[in-house]
């Protein structure tokens, strides 16, 4: 069997809670058609989404975070994570520090574009951005943007 594409794999940074809630409501192919489209912009996932994810293993497996019963308000909403004690996230020889009680997510290419960040990650407090959306329906979609 050929290995998954990022397309192909639309589901990648998606908490399966949030897939399951969209799945429940009959709007799955709502939120499938924004990741695809708005999140990842129709490309794969890029080099640095993946890094984050092998951060994520890693500092799980390290025992630095946990994930929260959570996730990140906007599509494709990913886990929220818990810092348990003070690390860093590495990528390519940068590294972004976290401290013990922070909340960490991943930040999709709207929000680096938005916020002029170099790396996938977004580390703060996040229990005051627990509205769900769709990236579509934010003032910066892509679509938005096209028109």
């Amino acid at each position: 069997m050929p290995a998954s594409t990022g397309m192909e794999d639309v589901w990648l940074m998606t908490d399966p809670v949030a897939r399951a809630r969209y799945e429940f409501e009959g709007t799955l192919e709502e939120l499938e058609q924004d990741i695809r489209y708005e999140v990842m912009r129709g490309q794969d996932w890029s080099e640095l989404d993946r890094a984050y994810l092998q951060e994520v293993a890693r500092l799980q497996a390290e025992g630095l975070i946990r994930p929260l019963a959570s996730f990140w308000a906007a599509s494709p909403h990913p886990p929220i994570y818990r810092a348990l004690a003070g690390g860093e996230f590495r990528f390519g020889g940068q590294a972004v520090p976290f401290e013990k009680g922070d909340e960490i997510v991943w930040a999709c290419p709207m929000t680096r574009d938005r916020f002029e960040l170099d790396l996938p990650v977004l580390i703060g407090d996040f229990r005051d951005a627990r509205t769900q959306r769709l990236c579509g329906v934010m003032v910066d979609a892509m679509q938005g943007r096209m028109s």
